[in-house]
């Protein structure tokens, strides 16, 4: 994985900082590229982009959920498929509990 080796860590000031500004996207779990990482092409992803008004950016930050699934990643452009993808760590995928709704 290209990660940086502490940034799930959640003694990290700096992804501190994210789980408390932190931007929620819809993304597919299941939609992985051959290099683990999330393709960011689903419906329900380009719709809370745009909702949100989310420029999506080499190096950008986000949370991605889907149902009670969560976790964060790190935004790349794929040249191979030229699409966005975020590279994840699969081993800290959390699970979160009641929400609240978000408004939309």
């Amino acid at each position: 994985m290209n990660t940086p080796i502490n940034f799930f860590n959640p003694q990290n000031e700096i992804n501190q900082q994210i789980l408390n500004n932190k931007l929620r996207v819809f993304a597919d779990f299941n939609n992985a590229d051959e290099d683990s990482n999330l393709r960011l092409n689903y419906i329900g992803t380009m719709e809370d982009l745009a909702r949100q008004k989310i420029e999506l950016q080499n190096g950008k930050i986000l949370t991605f959920y889907s149902e009670d699934l969560e976790v964060e990643g790190i935004v790349k452009h794929s040249p191979e498929e030229n699409i966005w993808v975020a590279i994840i760590d699969w081993d800290n995928i959390r699970q979160v509990e009641d929400l609240p709704q978000l408004i939309k």
